[in-house]
């Protein structure tokens, strides 16, 4: 929306973007112009490294489909940036860097959301890369479809099956000596053999032994297995029982939890007093050891396009708390958006934008889309940010880059090391979704309540919703998973973007090239045209059960049709015969009949019975009255004298209505007559009726 803290928040474009190489110290990344040694003796002491991304590292990405709107490891860029040169980076000139700047968290939507530049998965986690627009003037409205680049997070879980638990005093202050942790199985059931793969060394192969997808959840069953393992080193447990509770190395973990936040934290054992106060130096370091090991690489081994990015994290919920371990990565994949709009103004905003449907993209067998991931040699994993993406096959250098066809990608590693409060160069494709768990594990809930390193607190110290939420979720494996994923979504909103609209061929990648319109909204930036269903009104039913009276009286109008036809058909019934008992059953023919014998004949038509009788008259008299309790009428006349015209009408209509009475019970008079006669004494004025036959 035009004022949301994510529009206002989001600054312009810029171009082009850079990669910097090199952990210890700085070195060229592929294909650097500064390879040539001729260039490189410009400088002094040779240091100097360039960060410019050449062509042939971007040109397999650059699809030139002019309706095509899946974004390329370019189109993806940090929400906001600084500059800062750097005297050993292009030779000390003035680049920019990405960094975080929270806004609006989207953590406790439960819904598609569109912010400035993304699609915003709060349901599950994820999102995707579109710079957002839609037609105008549509009248009820608009709908269609376009293929959009997402990265989705994954993470699975597994319940250690030990608990910590705590209390709090009257004062809410928290007791310094109450902390214990219960074996609810993780101890008593602990199995004897060592899970596979071996992370204890003897292993030489635990760091190539998920493949390029990794199996999230054997590695979280491993991670469980180790941290009990090592847990009951620490607290010197030779055999235990389930319901065993340990409470020599808890009294640390008691003051720092809270009964109505989370904490999330690498595998580190500091729930342990004796590890967080260093005093275990050697448990520590296993602990570490092992957490790193789960994710399959260490950031000094060769960096390569087959190994995919996973990390790992223990996660406490409330007051007894349940402890998880989890491995998590992410994937990137296309998926098929459905797009409403209802934008009748001639202005555009986001809030006239919806999301109405999210499903992967089908692929047939023969025509899975061709991902490539970047080739180098001499690099270690924390050396470089490996550039992925789909790729145009023809445009691929299979010696430069590693081709794949799938579905969706798994994302190369990076290093665990960098967060969002550390981000080196602009390369957001490459740094921002590493970079996004590694803020996670490290800071997002490691304490209560506090925001370290720019990373605002997920805890749910300070937002109850987020603890009414964790509090639900929490009781599963799955539903912590969900939780991760969800926080990483909401890191991800806040620090990118997607840049790709569709109409890159037909308006040049620039935005500022960009034409306007001439009309009436000549603010607005025309990107071209695109097919879309135009919404018209129309009736239809959701239920058909609100449709069964409906149903009830077409079936008695098909019923009466048919009966219809069917005496039709067999001529039982005529046309002329139901012609002639509706004329006999009129009320004009009857009582012209009844008054007037034989004024026309009784089968005559309708024209000559219309003919015939047109001049008659028929008398209705007005209803009378029910008659009232007889009293001596009090009529005056002038000076109190009684009128006698008044008297003598009074008198004659009562006898009138006497002698009436009197002839009607005690005489039978044919029709003709009484009519007569009623029509000579009646009083009242006569109404004339029009018959029609």
């Amino acid at each position: 929306m035009l004022n949301s803290p994510m529009r206002q928040g989001t600054l312009p474009r810029v171009s082009p973007i850079y990669r910097v190489c090199g952990w210890t110290k700085f070195v060229d990344c592929p294909d650097s112009i500064y390879n040539d040694p001729a260039i490189r003796n410009k400088f002094h002491n040779n240091t100097v490294v360039n960060s410019t991304i050449p062509l042939a590292t971007i040109k397999p990405f650059m699809n030139e489909k002019a309706d095509n709107t899946i974004a390329s490891p370019m189109d993806i860029q940090y929400r906001n940036y600084y500059e800062e040169p750097n005297d050993y980076v292009d030779n000390g000139e003035v680049n920019i860097r990405g960094f975080i700047q929270p806004m609006q968290t989207l953590l406790l939507d439960d819904s598609y959301r569109l912010i400035e530049g993304l699609i915003v998965d709060s349901i599950n986690g994820g999102v995707g890369f579109r710079n957002h627009s839609g037609p105008l003037r549509m009248g009820l409205g608009a709908q269609w479809t376009e293929d959009i680049l997402f990265i989705h997070p994954e993470t699975a879980c597994t319940q250690t099956n030990l608990s910590l638990h705590f209390s709090i005093s009257a004062n809410y202050f928290y007791k310094h000596d109450n902390g214990y942790m219960a074996d609810d199985g993780g101890f008593a059931n602990l199995p004897t053999e060592i899970p596979e793969p071996r992370f204890d060394g003897l292993d030489d192969d635990w760091q190539n032994a998920f493949g390029e997808a990794p199996d999230l959840q054997r590695r979280s069953l491993a991670l469980a297995w180790w941290n009990n393992q090592l847990t009951a080193r620490v607290l010197n447990i030779s055999s235990s029982s389930v319901g065993d509770r340990y409470t020599s190395e808890f009294s640390n973990y008691a003051t720092l939890a809270s009964p109505g936040s989370i904490q999330i934290s690498p595998m580190n054992g500091w729930y342990l007093d004796s590890i967080y106060k260093k005093s275990a130096s050697a448990a520590a370091v296993e602990f570490a050891s092992f957490g790193r090991r789960c994710s399959g690489f260490n950031d000094t081994d060769p960096s390569s396009s087959s190994k995919p990015y996973t990390y790992r994290y223990d996660l406490a919920s409330n007051w007894t708390q349940q402890l998880y371990t989890c491995a998590s990565s992410m994937k990137a994949s296309v998926q098929t958006v459905t797009f409403g709009s209802n934008t009748t103004n001639t202005s555009l905003d986001l809030g006239d934008l919806r999301v109405l449907a999210v499903r992967p993209k089908q692929y047939s067998e023969d025509a899975l889309p061709i991902w490539a991931i970047e080739k180098v040699d001499g690099y270690r994993i924390h050396d470089i940010n490996l550039m992925w993406g789909l790729a145009n096959e023809s445009q691929v250098d299979e010696d430069a880059f590693e081709i794949r066809r799938t579905a969706e990608l798994y994302l190369p590693a990076s290093t665990h090391d960098i967060t969002f409060g550390h981000i080196y160069d602009s390369f957001a494709a490459g740094m921002a979704p590493g970079a996004a768990w590694n803020s996670v594990y490290e800071f997002a809930a490691a304490i209560r309540g506090i925001a370290i390193d720019f990373i605002p607190s997920y805890s749910g110290e300070t937002d109850y919703g987020l603890t009414l939420k964790y509090r639900n979720l929490s009781r599963t494996p799955e539903g912590t998973a969900k939780i991760m994923n969800l926080i990483w979504t909401d890191l991800m909103a806040f620090v990118v973007v997607g840049t790709k609209t569709g109409f890159e061929a037909t308006t040049g990648s620039s935005p500022a090239s960009h034409t306007k319109s001439k009309r009436s909204d000549s603010a607005l930036t025309i990107l071209g045209t695109k097919a879309v269903h135009k919404m018209v009104r129309s009736i239809g039913y959701s239920d058909f059960r609100y449709a069964i009276p409906a149903f009830i009286v077409v079936g008695i109008l098909i019923f009466s049709v048919a009966t219809a036809t069917v005496f039709a058909l067999r001529k039982s019934l005529s046309y002329e015969i139901l012609e002639h008992y509706i004329n006999q059953t009129s009320m004009g023919r009857t009582a012209s009949q009844l008054l007037y014998p034989g004024i026309a004949p009784i089968d005559a038509s309708t024209k000559e019975w219309s003919r015939a009788t047109r001049d008659l008259i028929l008398d209705v008299p007005r209803p009378q009255s029910r008659p009232k309790k007889r009293t001596r009428p009090r009529l005056r006349g002038r000076r109190g004298h009684s009128s006698p015209s008044a008297s003598s009408g009074a008198s004659l209509l009562r006898v009138h209505q006497e002698m009436e009475m009197e002839n009607r019970s005690q005489s039978h008079l044919s029709a003709q007559s009484h009519y007569s006669a009623s029509r000579a004494s009646s009083p009242h004025s006569p109404y004339t009726i029009h018959q029609f036959a």
